[in-house]
């Protein structure tokens, strides 16, 4: 655990690894059917919007955490979500 504390220290990697977890909330969660230079609209925003976290990030709030938290909660609704429907179709 601290191993992962010191390479969150190096702001490359922290802007990294929150660019990469609100990519995934935002790809499983809210993503919806867009042109392609919409999605890239989207993704700038979405990549600008990181500088903020990473700036609460060393301000020391728990961004990291929370946004690791909201993934395994987005992946577990949607695998439940999944299961579901594939019993629903069964039927």
């Amino acid at each position: 655990m601290e191993l992962i504390r010191e390479w969150l220290t190096n702001p490359v990697i922290a802007y990294v690894v929150i660019l990469a977890m609100s990519g995934v909330v935002y790809k499983v969660a809210f993503a919806r059917k867009l042109p392609l230079l919409k999605q890239i609209i989207v993704y700038i925003a979405l990549a600008l919007g990181c500088f903020i976290l990473l700036f609460f990030h060393f301000m020391g709030l728990p961004i990291v955490p929370a946004l690791a938290a909201t993934v395994v909660l987005i992946v577990i609704a949607r695998l439940r979500m999944g299961a579901g429907s594939k019993e629903e179709q069964k039927q």
